[in-house]
């Protein structure tokens, strides 16, 4: 279940740090230390050396602990909704949702960002490196916010500054301008075709 964008709660759940940033929708295998936590718990996962002040992480359900060769847990994590990290205590993160649609347009950005997301996909795949031009987005403004970040192929610093942006309309607006980099990029390296 999704951590609802609506509802605006702080809650408490177990920190994870980790290196790189968990776009909602997708999974994570991690090393961590030894702690207790449970198949099926919520935790929330942050990416570590990226600045202090309140930050925006990932709401996340721990599909696998298993143990890790030498010591400490392998982890399983399926990301499920942005939360807006209030404070920190102990090993806790104290948390609020942030997700929302945004301004009014955000329906029309969504399919703005899958033709950019097909247009990717395609450079891709005249690139050789494979692409699915086929690819839809979920019409619902957050949900695609979401699915288009984690098919960004940029640095975990930008896909972070990417979920801190705001609401999910501006994640869309700044989805499609580096999927059109990106997209240009790929064609400037394939010689020029199609790269204005």
């Amino acid at each position: 279940m999704a951590y609802p964008y609506h509802e605006r709660v702080a809650l408490s759940y177990p920190l994870i740090t980790t290196g790189r940033a968990l776009v909602p929708g997708t999974r994570m295998g991690l090393r961590s230390p030894e702690r207790p936590l449970t198949r099926g718990e919520r935790v929330v996962v942050l990416a570590s050396g990226l600045g202090e002040g309140r930050r925006i992480g990932t709401l996340a359900r721990l599909e696998s602990v298993r143990p890790a060769p030498g010591e400490g847990l392998f982890l399983g994590l399926w990301g499920e909704s942005l939360v807006a990290v209030a404070g920190r205590s102990g090993e806790r993160a104290v948390v609020e949702p942030v997700d929302g649609p945004g301004s009014p347009d955000a329906a029309a950005l969504v399919a703005e960002a899958e033709r950019a997301l097909r247009a990717f996909h395609a450079a891709a795949a005249e690139a050789g490196e494979g692409g699915d031009i086929g690819i839809r987005l979920s019409p619902d403004p957050v949900r695609a916010s979401h699915e288009v970040a984690s098919h960004l192929r940029v640095s975990w610093p930008e896909i972070q500054e990417l979920l801190e942006a705001g609401d999910a309309g501006e994640r869309l607006r700044r989805s499609v301008m580096v999927l059109r980099r990106e997209t240009r990029l790929l064609r400037l390296l394939m010689g020029g075709k199609g790269a204005s």
